[in-house]
């Protein structure tokens, strides 16, 4: 069916994106909390407050895994660390040298919440924002548990087909660690190993994936993560409060999303992994689209129900942050169908037709194409 792809993997990562900074497990359940508090004006006071990088705790570290992008960073620090060189050189007692890249890996490193009033505050908020958005969107709870991470935990022994759990942390950070090997022409036994580590706290304050897979007999699959990460922590307070809404509704729809892709791969049969790519993410973005469409209709309900206020000047203010993001796209389309059919209307519509929703954001009537 794909004469040339033998094998791949994607990963289909959707979630709040907003800022970045550069730079056997142990196994514990996580703590949760079934207190109610009614007043959340303390937890904007702890999200604007200081954004801690520390302490680290692993999550899940994926040997083989290649980045590109950071291994050309990688590459560059070494051509352009003249000194390093020169000293590999003086061990290697030689002009002239090799190197290869002998390894790679991945690692998922967060920061707990250890401050009680803060994780308290932030998990009620969270539970009772979820709950108002089934309640007002009749969809089903996906989750089986969301509760505040303490301590690590063996994510690879979770099982989606459970429910989801989600996962509140105060900062997520992605590490990534190349190992290289240095040797002469002339001696390859002698080796001079060197490791080289980023470590890039993501901006990503909610996320959840599901990987698509083409084996070699051309057969399609998903396999979703049974795990969401939503993070305390923000730029803009109004994006934390953005999140448990945001990641509930990506992944009640989700299912549509991969039978959409699952649809298109099968009718247009691409012939390399760029063209898959391709696919995945013009669908990631009408995800987003339908997500976002929906969030500026919740948001204003949700934030007069918990807060008060509709807070509808940072709401838009939140909204516009993300046209600098390829896959914000389409997101004022998406307002606009959102806003024309309904919440309820827009859901049926995406869970039933995706393509019928795809093409109405690409529509300049919406009245006509229905």
């Amino acid at each position: 069916m794909y004469p040339a792809i033998k094998s791949v993997i994607v990963s289909i990562t959707i979630g709040l994106l907003i800022h970045f900074s550069s730079i056997g497990l142990l196994y514990a359940q996580a703590t949760s909390s079934d207190i109610v508090v009614d007043d959340y004006s303390r937890l904007l006071h702890f999200i604007n407050g200081d954004h801690l990088e520390a302490p680290l705790l692993l999550l899940a570290d994926s040997q083989g895994e290649f980045d590109q992008r950071l291994n050309r960073e990688n590459l560059d620090y070494l051509n352009q660390n003249k000194s390093l060189l020169e000293r590999i050189r003086g061990r290697l007692n030689a002009d002239t040298m090799k190197w290869e890249l002998s390894g790679s890996s991945k690692r998922l490193l967060v920061v707990p919440e250890h401050r009680p009033e803060y994780a308290r505050l932030f998990e009620g908020y969270c539970r009772r924002a979820v709950d108002y958005t089934l309640n007002r969107t009749q969809l089903a709870n996906p989750y089986l548990q969301i509760a505040t991470l303490q301590a690590p935990v063996a994510l690879e022994n979770e099982d989606a087909g459970r429910g989801i759990t989600a996962y509140l942390v105060h900062n997520i950070a992605d590490e990534y660690i190349e190992e290289y090997l240095f040797y002469t022409q002339e001696d390859r036994r002698t080796k001079i190993k060197i490791k080289l580590s980023n470590r890039v706290f993501t901006g990503r304050i909610g996320s959840y994936t599901s990987r698509l897979t083409i084996g070699q007999d051309s057969r399609i699959e998903f396999v979703r993560d049974p795990y969401t990460l939503w993070q305390n922590s923000a730029k803009n307070p109004i994006n934390v409060l953005v999140v448990p809404i945001e990641e509930t509704l990506h992944i009640a729809l989700r299912p549509a999303t991969e039978t959409a892709i699952r649809t298109r791969l099968e009718q247009y049969k691409p012939e390399n992994i760029q063209d898959v790519e391709a696919v995945v993410q013009e669908w990631m973005a009408v995800e987003e689209a339908i997500v976002g469409g929906l969030v500026s209709r919740l948001m204003p309900e949700i934030f007069t129900h918990l807060l008060s206020s509709a807070m509808e000047k940072e709401m838009a203010d939140s909204l516009a942050e993300r046209d600098a993001h390829e896959q914000y796209r389409y997101l004022h389309q998406g307002i606009r169908v959102v806003t024309d059919l309904g919440v309820r209307s827009a859901i049926d519509l995406y869970l039933s037709e995706p393509a019928r929703f795809q093409r109405l954001i690409g529509s300049a009537e919406l009245a006509a194409a229905l």
